[in-house]
């Protein structure tokens, strides 16, 4: 049997009408189950800029995996007491852990002591925590980090936003470099690729052009009031010259 053209105008519409309903029943919307991860595997926090404070905090930000409501949730951690783990409970204290009303992302506030003032011989302790199932929130979303390491140190720690840095003022890293990052600049951090989390500011390609003009004139007056130059102290380029960019 042969169809006319308008008989397979028909057979058209209906196949596309059965599709176009099967690709809306396909359609997945979240529906509930809120559940949380931090935003990071590492976080790291160093008193080498401020040695005499016998305690510090750190901001840990959480992801929320669901629907934000009009009141401030709590969520919760645990202690993961491995290998990695050696600061002890004395060493830290939690004071918040809440997702805000309204919003999507949450802050573990955790006050951590000095290792200088503690009488102990580490001058680095490391805590390895979890999220934990309350009332609130499960553990999940959508990256497997519902862990993270945490270290406080009285050593430097190599700053989170390294890669833009390395950009700017030297393209190798080691505890001098960031010495001469916080001593021509005063900058701990260099918030370029994303924007400063406290305050929402990003720096700008011509700020990073000044701050590395400073950096190396630093180094270069260094240089010139000092025996030797100045030179990589540990990492993988110890001993080499420090070599600014600009």
């Amino acid at each position: 049997m042969k169809c006319s053209i308008k008989q397979y105008a028909i057979l058209l519409i209906i196949i596309c009408m059965g599709l176009y309903s099967c690709s809306k029943s396909d359609i997945m919307y979240y529906e509930g189950g809120n559940a949380l991860h931090f935003m990071k595997l590492r976080q790291g926090l160093s008193f080498m800029t401020n040695m005499e404070a016998e305690k510090d905090t750190m901001q840990i930000k959480v992801l929320l995996v669901g629907n934000p409501v009009d009141r401030d949730r709590e969520f919760a951690v645990e202690v993961v007491s491995d290998s990695i783990t050696t600061a002890t409970s004395d060493q830290y204290r939690v004071i918040k852990a809440v997702v805000p009303a309204n919003d999507t992302i949450g802050t573990l506030v955790l006050e951590v002591c000095n290792p200088k003032f503690l009488g102990i011989n580490e001058s680095t302790l490391v805590l390895k925590l979890a999220v934990k199932d309350n009332e609130n929130f499960k553990v999940g979303g959508w990256l497997n980090y519902s862990a993270i390491i945490l270290t406080w140190t009285t050593d430097l720690v190599q700053p989170e936003t390294w890669r833009a840095m390395r950009f700017f003022f030297t393209s190798k890293y080691s505890s001098n470099v960031y010495r001469a990052i916080i001593a021509s600049t005063g900058l701990t951090e260099f918030w370029y690729y994303d924007p400063d989390p406290e305050t929402g500011y990003r720096l700008d390609q011509y700020e990073g052009w000044v701050y590395g003009k400073m950096f190396g004139d630093w180094i270069r007056e260094y240089n010139k009031t000092h025996d030797d130059v100045y030179r990589h102290d540990d990492g993988a380029y110890k001993g080499e010259e420090i070599v600014p960019i600009y």
